[in-house]
């Protein structure tokens, strides 16, 4: 009788610890959403573009503006070749695909939390060719993308913007 009855508390206990692990696996706060980045590939070229896809666009003129402000990244014409946009997790990495399907140009990037100035600071890396080419820690601010000068392609550069779209308040 008395170990029948070791037997059932330990059955509970174990049931109880396995249904608070469930529990606490389930309210994972490394998995909540802390805002929101987006990364743009742009081509300069001070020659004619020719036919880069159906996919590119023109850039509008403020994000022209900010491209030409950089002396490295005066250009005659320019082009956007693609973008995405993805959640910044707690305490996850996250990958950026900006040329999609294409995964010749990703970025990985962690959050290392907020700064007391607002901004957001991350682990950032590019890869290119499946090679991490750059290593970065920035603090990003909403409004101000971190302009990183690609490598160079058909004659002329990609540009990378790496820009945060959303923040909590």
């Amino acid at each position: 009788m008395i170990l029948r009855k070791a037997i059932i508390s330990a059955l509970t206990i174990f049931l109880s610890m396995a249904f608070s692990y469930a529990q606490d696996a389930s309210e994972d706060i490394g998995q909540e959403q802390i805002g929101k980045i987006q990364a743009t590939v742009y081509y300069g070229k001070n020659e004619a573009l020719g036919d880069l896809g159906k996919d590119t666009k023109p850039i509008p003129p403020q994000e022209l503006e900010r491209l030409q402000s950089i002396e490295k990244m005066q250009f005659k014409n320019y082009l956007k070749l693609g973008e995405e946009t993805r959640s910044v997790l707690r305490s996850y990495e996250n990958w950026l695909s900006p040329l999609k399907p294409s995964k010749e140009i990703m970025l990985s990037f962690e959050s290392r939390g907020l700064s007391k100035e607002g901004g957001l600071r991350l682990d950032l890396e590019l890869w290119q060719h499946k090679r991490k080419v750059m290593k970065s820690d920035p603090v990003l601010y909403q409004g101000k993308p971190l302009l990183i000068l690609g490598p160079k392609w058909r004659n002329g550069r990609l540009i990378i913007a790496v820009e945060v779209t959303e923040l909590p308040e």
